[in-house]
């Protein structure tokens, strides 16, 4: 036999404080009286009440001690190893936004067929069942752990919704494995089927089903105005129409219709769309059997210019590839007046630096000076190989750029940063941020090389610029889909920074500084960044879509049964309690000792 609870005898301590008391008697107090006829009796009387007399059989004290007794082995949960048996079942659900789709008996859908058919398997269940249960989404989570309360868990399967995402497989079966242990036995409910779990049963839900998505909304600059694209796919084998309709800041702009074969895309192009606009909707009409890729959102509209102040004594490249960049509003000066320079967003030193570095905006540095408390340099070295390229984060400044170098400094790459341009593995530029500041070292002189006469040229600065001002329209932000985590760049000059949901919700995000990577984009719509300073307040919109890559496609891939090598239920043998006989006998007991105590007094 052994005790869930072994702490539970603890409740002993109770048997020598009940021997104590019968061995304990009361002192005699002085009385007068009237007479001392009764002298003997009382001299008898008292004799009995004298303390720490010789124990004598009671048959109350027994009882009381056998229920003290009684009470510790009842706290401690006793239980008979093999007892019983109980099988543990781990359930995966698959919650991606192809799980939506409503193509199930009764226009139910397969997340709600999945769970109901998992509700099923807990209720046709065996009292001491084990039961996990795994939602398989972008960031997995288990939401239930080795639980055998059927109620409870049949309340959290309701409470199941499918996200807008899809499904990190990898992470997924980690968590399953993890929640398994090593006597569970894990059943996947998905709407496709996963080679990386072969040997584990998967339960297919759904149907080949067609559907058509909105896979794609973006906006350029047109002649008159805005232009937006609009991509359509349908996933099918027949032919369908459909009506693309556009909405500008939530009003009807214009409508198109279409027709599209099965398995192919469909572009639509809206024109003449009003400068001023802030955030495109698109949507599909009618709307099929999964509704939630019939829409699709454009944020990230130019709003704002950035004042740029180059301090350089005449570098016409520089200045001529900053003024080509459609949100920048640049400012010059020489390198005479570079002292309590104040009101720019970007800070370009060419060939020299301040004493004190401005309080605002983010710096370049190009050909960084020896004498600097940034980064200190090395020896000038002839640079005999091409000079390359490097990313910064998800960030690919441009993927050919080649050009020649005749010399740059050497220095050592400081932990906040990472290389942006390498020679012959010596690293000649880099980008990173320090204490909340952006900022890029070039350690060459732009007119040692040819680098300015690439074509890449501007597409490198370009490419830069979006680095240090991620919100400020130059980068897409349509290929951010629910669930992926976002990186948002402030504004220098920023206060304090919210965001707010399509909901109408708004969180806080700034201070502290730089703001942590944004995670929650289980919504889908129009989000709206707010940066304040001293004086104003700034404005930037970006969208949040559906992901349609993987999700969309609803046709099966399903294998023969006979091919899935699934592995044999296993039964674990768990402790069968015997508390509930032990209260029972208790009860009785402490009947008896009632029952005793009246007869003696």
């Amino acid at each position: 036999m052994r005790f869930f609870q072994p702490l539970g005898f603890l409740a002993l301590a109770g048997i020598p404080i009940i021997i104590l008391m019968y061995l304990l008697k009361q002192k005699y107090k002085e009385q007068e009286v009237s007479s001392l006829f009764l002298w003997k009796k009382a001299e008898s009387f008292s004799m009995a009440q004298q303390p720490f007399q010789k124990l004598k059989k009671n048959l109350l004290m027994l009882l009381q001690i056998a229920t003290v007794f009684l009470l510790a082995f009842g706290l401690a949960n006793p239980y008979i190893m093999g007892g019983s048996e109980s099988s543990h079942t781990v359930f995966g659900i698959d919650c991606s936004l192809s799980m939506q789709a409503k193509d199930g008996a009764e226009g139910k859908s397969r997340l709600e067929e999945a769970k109901n058919q998992i509700k099923y398997q807990i209720e046709q269940a065996a009292p001491n069942a084990i039961f996990s249960i795994v939602l398989l989404q972008d960031t997995p989570i288990i939401i239930s752990n080795n639980s055998t309360d059927k109620r409870t868990l049949l309340k959290e399967i309701e409470k199941i919704k499918a996200t807008n995402g899809g499904v990190n497989w990898e992470n997924s079966k980690e968590l399953l494995q993890l929640a398994g242990a090593e006597n569970g036995q894990i059943s996947i409910f998905t709407d496709q089927y996963q080679p990386i779990f072969e040997n584990i049963e998967q339960n297919i839900i759904g149907k080949n089903s067609q559907n058509t998505a909105i896979t794609l909304l973006s906006h350029s600059q047109g002649e008159n105005g805005w232009q937006a694209l609009v991509k359509v796919s349908h996933f099918g084998e027949t032919e369908v129409s459909k009506t693309v309709n556009l909405f500008c800041d939530g009003k009807a702009f214009d409508r198109k219709e279409i027709t599209i074969e099965g398995g192919k895309n469909k572009d639509v192009i809206f024109t003449g769309i009003p400068q001023e606009t802030n955030a495109l909707t698109a949507t599909l009409t009618p709307e099929d059997i999964l509704t939630a890729d019939d829409r699709a959102y454009d944020g990230s509209f130019s709003q704002t210019k950035k004042k740029v102040l180059l301090i350089s004594n005449q570098n016409i490249f520089l200045e001529k590839v900053y003024r080509l960049l459609p949100e920048v509003e640049l400012y010059k000066t020489d390198t005479e007046h570079i002292e309590q320079l104040k009101g720019y967003s970007l800070y370009i030193f060419d060939g020299i630096i301040p004493e004190t570095l401005p309080e605002d905006g983010f710096y370049i540095f190009w050909n960084l000076p020896n004498t600097n408390k940034i980064l200190p340099l090395g020896a000038q070295k002839q640079i005999t190989e091409q000079v390359t390229t490097q990313g910064y984060g998800n960030l690919t400044f441009a993927e050919t750029l080649t050009f020649d170098l005749e010399k740059a400094n050497s220095f050592v790459v400081p932990t906040w940063a990472a290389p942006i341009l390498e020679a012959g593995g010596e690293t000649i530029a880099i980008a990173g941020e320090q204490n909340g500041k952006k900022m890029a070292i070039f350690a060459f002189d732009i007119h040692d090389s040819d680098f300015a006469l690439q074509k890449e040229f501007p597409i490198f600065i370009y490419n830069l610029q979006n680095w240090f001002f991620e919100q400020s329209g130059q980068k897409s932000l349509e290929s951010i889909e629910s669930g992926q985590a976002l990186e948002i760049s402030l504004l220098p000059e920023t206060k304090e920074a919210f965001v707010l949901f399509p909901s109408g919700n708004k969180v806080k995000i700034a201070p502290p500084f730089p703001p942590t990577l944004f995670t929650n984009t289980e919504q889908t719509g129009i989000y709206t960044l707010i940066q304040k300073n001293e004086t104003e307040e700034t404005t930037n919109t970006f969208a949040v879509n559906a992901k349609t890559t993987g999700e969309s496609d609803l046709q099966q891939q399903q294998i023969e049964t006979t091919q899935q090598t699934v592995q044999p239920k296993k039964v674990i043998k768990i402790g069968k309690s015997i508390q509930n006989f032990v209260i029972l006998f208790l009860l009785l007991l402490l009947l008896l000792e009632w029952k005793v105590n009246c007869n003696e007094h």
